[in-house]
């Protein structure tokens, strides 16, 4: 994936973010977003620190992360968790 794919998520997710209304992101937009901002490539980063990076997104956009695997994940469920928490929206990531 180039820069210029990944500046798509990056900037789907910052339309969400400042449009205010409960959005679902996908966890791949996401990524993008984190890769862009810190000048990264996805190759080389861990799964550490791509963890702790996810984890700083959460916090500072008041956002709940919803994962599972394929056969548990429902979109609907991820959203009440949300709801229940106060968040303003939910990131999506399928483990499958």
């Amino acid at each position: 994936m180039n820069t210029a794919e990944m500046m798509i998520g990056r900037n789907k997710v910052m339309d969400q973010i400042n449009s205010g209304e409960f959005e679902t992101y996908n966890i791949c937009d996401v990524m993008d977003w984190i890769y862009v901002t810190f000048n990264k490539e996805m190759w080389s980063q861990t799964w550490e620190w791509e963890c702790e990076k996810v984890k700083e997104f959460c916090e500072n956009f008041n956002l709940h992360l919803y994962e599972k695997p394929r056969e548990s994940f429902f979109k609907w469920e991820a959203v009440e968790e949300a709801s229940k928490e106060n968040k303003r929206g939910v990131i999506l990531s399928n483990l499958s």
